[in-house]
């Protein structure tokens, strides 16, 4: 009998309480999935599909490779104004991979038919604008969601786990990035990869990451650069460093080899042949000034502290245990001497505000890093809840009222792009007709905009409902 009663226990442990455990996954995986797909949704609802200098650059290149086999892009070259000039034709003078990486899956659309050539056969359209911005950015937008959340969603902070990952990235102009062909998106979810590994001592990992992101955008390189010097410093070894500078050896190789195939040098960048003459010089490189450093730090020009208001809550509750800290370990931190000697970088140089622009696009990759180590801090810490609120309220209304109306599009002159432009547009209802339900349905982009504001309501609170009824974790 005790036998029998023993395989009954059994039998029933395994029926009930493995398949108890096997719901809880499933819940998990289900939770995950809708967690990406609503906010892959919500992040391309508002698609860039303007010709602008900066993304028609990136996509010209896959235009003409397509058309003729060739990355000239002569044909088509008064559409931009970011371009290089070598021997009589014209290139794109952007960091690659942002390209390339788009490069296999336009082919793809147009090898099935979903891309055709026009009656002229030409295959420049809207298509690469909508394919670019989804895979160089909302794709990477959303796996940067996806990865906060999961650091901290064991954690009990004073916000819900939910809120406390998805309202800093959509109050911030990182979000005004999401659904358009910039690089910046891309090379941050490669920098903030490498900042993970890295901090998880795989070194060769965290190099080639960080490669990528460099082949993403030019400028990281101060970053990670720093980071190899670190590693000396923390582990007063060079092995490490030397595994980390194996990572990012493939994509050394790959730029020099680039360099050398258009410019004829592998030391000489395509930014050297830019038509813009400033660039010729030290590829545009001087020494910061007070001007440049006060605007893209906390004015209401190009501030990053005005434009991602989480930072600022991040900046006070940090700063006085930042300050407890012991000389070696400021210096030997992953996040903040590298995040200084970059601002400064970018404030040296003469475009320091990026062009036509909603906040401070040269220090979006910068601002991801900064954001994620802020969301972790804050999530084991107390802090007030009407302060982050407050600071998401304002985030979120300049935001969102920037994707509703400009998007990105604000010229350089524009001295407080909130006031002076986003809500003037706001009022006299010139809203973006670039979304998914004017493009598909034509319905009224103002209408559109209130659909999506009740989508992103609806989504964020389904999903923390959702968290606290199943999500628990012991």
């Amino acid at each position: 009998m005790p036998r029998i009663h023993e395989l009954i226990n059994n039998t029933i442990r395994k029926i009930f309480v493995n398949s108890w455990h096997k719901s809880k996954i499933s819940h998990t995986r289900k939770f995950f999935i809708a967690f990406f797909i609503l906010n892959l949704l919500l992040g391309s609802f508002y698609i860039d599909l303007w010709i602008n200098a900066n993304t028609t650059s990136r996509a010209l290149p896959i235009i003409t490779y397509f058309e003729s086999g060739t990355f000239q892009f002569d044909k088509y070259h008064e559409l931009t104004c970011d371009k290089a000039l070598i021997k009589n034709h014209y290139y794109t003078d952007k960091a690659p991979l942002p390209t390339y990486y788009v490069l296999p899956f336009f082919g793809i659309l147009k090898y099935i038919g979903i891309i055709p050539p026009d009656e002229k056969g030409s295959l420049f359209g809207k298509h690469i604008y909508a394919l670019g911005g989804i895979l160089a950015g909302s794709l990477p937008f959303t796996l940067i969601l996806l990865i906060v959340f999961n650091k901290i969603k064991k954690n009990t902070p004073t916000i819900s786990p939910v809120f406390l990952t998805l309202f800093p990235f959509y109050a911030s102009f990182i979000f005004i990035f999401s659904g358009t062909y910039f690089a910046h998106l891309l090379s941050g979810i490669l920098l903030l990869a490498s900042y993970i590994y890295l901090k998880k001592g795989k070194y060769l990992v965290s190099g080639f990451f960080a490669g990528l992101s460099f082949l993403c955008e030019y400028n990281l390189a101060v970053i990670f650069f720093l980071w190899a010097i670190q590693l000396i410093i923390r582990t007063k070894n060079f092995k490490p460093t030397l595994y980390y500078g194996l990572g990012v050896l493939p994509s050394l190789i790959f730029i020099l080899y680039y360099n050398y195939i258009f410019t004829g040098s592998p030391f000489e960048m395509l930014y050297r042949y830019h038509t813009f003459d400033q660039l010729h010089s030290n590829y545009g490189f001087s020494f910061p000034g007070f001007n440049s450093i006060l605007g893209l730090s906390f004015s209401w020009y190009k501030g990053i502290f005005f434009y991602s208001p989480f930072l600022l809550l991040f900046l006070v509750k940090a700063f006085k245990p930042l300050i407890n800290k012991g000389f070696n370990m400021i210096i030997t931190n992953y996040l903040i001497v590298p995040s200084i000697v970059y601002f400064l970088f970018v404030a040296s140089y003469f475009g320091w505000w990026g062009g036509w622009t909603y906040g401070p696009r040269l220090l979006l990759a910068l601002t991801i890093l900064l954001t994620y180590e802020g969301i972790i801090y804050l999530s084991g810490q107390k802090f007030s809840k009407y302060v982050f609120w407050g600071l998401m309220a304002f985030g979120i209304t300049c935001t969102f009222m920037a994707k509703a109306t400009v998007a990105y599009s604000v010229p350089t002159n524009v001295v407080n792009p909130i006031l002076d432009l986003i809500i003037p547009e706001f009022i006299h209802g010139n809203f973006n007709p670039n979304n998914i339900l004017t493009i598909l349905f034509n319905i009224k982009p103002v209408y559109s905009f209130f659909i999506w504001i009740a989508m992103f309501a609806g989504s964020t609170i389904f999903l923390n409902c959702w968290y606290e009824k199943h999500f628990k974790f012991p």
